[in-house]
């Protein structure tokens, strides 16, 4: 019989055997991922099998790694967006030394070739990025938290930029994404100029001309006095509300409604055209009977139109003073 020692060797040879085998067996996945990720470009597709390996316990690597649904029956518009940026980045991390590439896989599992591990993980939608941190090793985490990180989309969206970024804070080195150059960019410029100076010789005439200028000034002057940018930057509701029902007046002079800028703007805007009307138009009418009615419309308009800015006021404040005709 052997006795105790006998029996604790023969426990220790195994327990070594069986070290040994694992070490041969990781290191097995590990030249298998080495291999699959330099014949896809930097991304290592994945099985159900292969799935279980790569994020297996025992890994000296980390892995971003994508759960998309690529198939045209699951008409995932937003996997389809977000598959060509993770492949750049993917591609972009191939080109790292190898003693640092080699640490940090770039891996991709679509649902249909393994419904059974998105129903484990409970994913119910997709894309879905996890960053899984290396199990053992110099660069296991100092928390001892090993489990996988979800990718925020909603706070860094689908471009590649961000995402290489994000996961530069978790690769052996930075993630050497550059974004391409933007040709489009470029064309779309190019035809721009060639366009504007093509059309310069009409141009021209149109920029110098001092009528086109006052016009753009008075909208301009027009739009802003009416309050659109108090509205906009305070975001006002269109109407408002009051025990009366609904209002579109705000009372008091620190308020305003979107529905009262306009009402405002028309007013001011046909008041500038009044005043054109008489300082342009009526001089070039020939007929003095006809000069003569035409500033007394032109006069009746700029009268009423006052009359309704001060009533106006005095909705808004009751307190106002003035009145006109109303």
């Amino acid at each position: 019989m052997l006795g105790f020692a006998g029996i604790l060797a023969i426990a220790c040879t195994a327990l070594q055997a069986l070290a040994a085998s694992s070490k041969v067996s990781q290191d097995a996945v590990h030249e298998q991922l080495i291999d699959l990720a330099a014949r896809n470009a930097g991304v290592v597709p994945l099985d159900a099998d292969l799935f279980e390996k790569i994020t297996s316990k025992n890994r000296e690597w980390s892995v971003s790694l994508q759960f998309t649904a690529l198939s045209p029956t699951m008409k995932c518009v937003p996997c389809r967006e977000f598959a060509p940026n993770f492949a750049a980045v993917a591609k972009s991390w191939s080109t790292v030394a190898s003693e640092h590439r080699d640490q940090h896989f770039f891996a991709t599992l679509d649902f249909a070739d393994a419904v059974e591990v998105f129903r484990r993980l409970q994913l119910v939608s997709a894309p879905v990025l996890y960053y899984y941190p290396p199990s053992k090793g110099s660069r296991r985490p100092a928390n001892g938290k090993i489990d996988p990180q979800p990718y925020e989309f909603a706070g860094f969206g689908f471009e590649a930029e961000a995402l290489a970024d994000e996961l530069s804070r978790f690769t052996p080195t930075k993630v050497p994404y550059k974004p391409p150059f933007n040709w489009g960019l470029v064309t779309t410029g190019v035809s721009g100029l060639a366009a504007f100076l093509l059309s310069l010789k009409y141009l021209l005439p149109i920029l110098a001309s001092r009528w086109v200028w006052a016009g753009l000034i008075t909208v301009a002057s027009v739009i802003f006095t009416a309050g659109i940018m108090f509205v906009r930057i305070r975001s006002a509701p269109w109407v408002g509300g009051n025990k009366k029902g609904t209002s579109w007046i705000a009372g008091g002079y620190q308020n305003q409604y979107g529905m009262e800028v306009q009402v405002i703007g028309g007013v001011y805007g046909t008041l500038a055209f009044a005043y054109c009307a008489l300082i342009f138009l009526v001089p070039r009418i020939n007929s003095p009977f006809k000069q003569r009615l035409a500033v007394y419309i032109w006069c009746t308009v700029i009268l009423l139109l006052f009359s309704v800015l001060l009533s106006l006021f005095g909705v808004k404040n009751q307190a106002y003073p003035f009145r006109l005709l109303l």
